[in-house]
């Protein structure tokens, strides 16, 4: 996680993917290794409990990836999330938003929106089971 949001505690800001916010509202607990669900589940917890946290949208490797084996050297190895991001940025909002309090009420997670923005991702039965 980046210096600013390493205790998941307290409204800190966290630094987001724009995919990782639909992650964040279908986890249900399973993901690549322990560490990487321990760690998601913090952030998931922090914005439970906190839902005014301040997000910034990010290219690239953000908080949850810290805890990705498909992150090396602060890099993502894999070519899909920039495909989800894309995606993702292109179904919710026409302007790139570059900061939010907290994941917007505005975004219903539906196994549309899932498969529009999600295609090909190795967890989207989960996601389709947790809506």
């Amino acid at each position: 996680m980046s210096a600013n949001s390493s205790q998941c505690t307290g409204t800190s800001e966290l630094h987001l993917r724009p995919h990782h916010l639909l992650c964040l509202q279908t986890f249900v607990g399973r993901g690549y290794s322990e560490v990487f669900v321990e760690h998601m589940t913090l952030v998931k917890r922090q914005l439970t409990a906190n839902p005014l946290t301040p997000i910034t949208l990010v290219s690239g490797a953000d908080d949850l990836c810290a805890h990705c084996p498909n992150c090396v050297d602060g890099q993502c190895t894999s070519e899909k999330p920039a495909l989800f991001d894309r995606l993702v940025e292109e179904k919710l909002w026409r302007n790139t938003l570059s900061k939010l309090i907290g994941i917007p009420e505005s975004l219903c997670i539906t196994e549309d929106l899932i498969a529009s923005c999600c295609p090909g991702c190795e967890w989207r039965e989960l996601c389709d089971n947790s809506i």
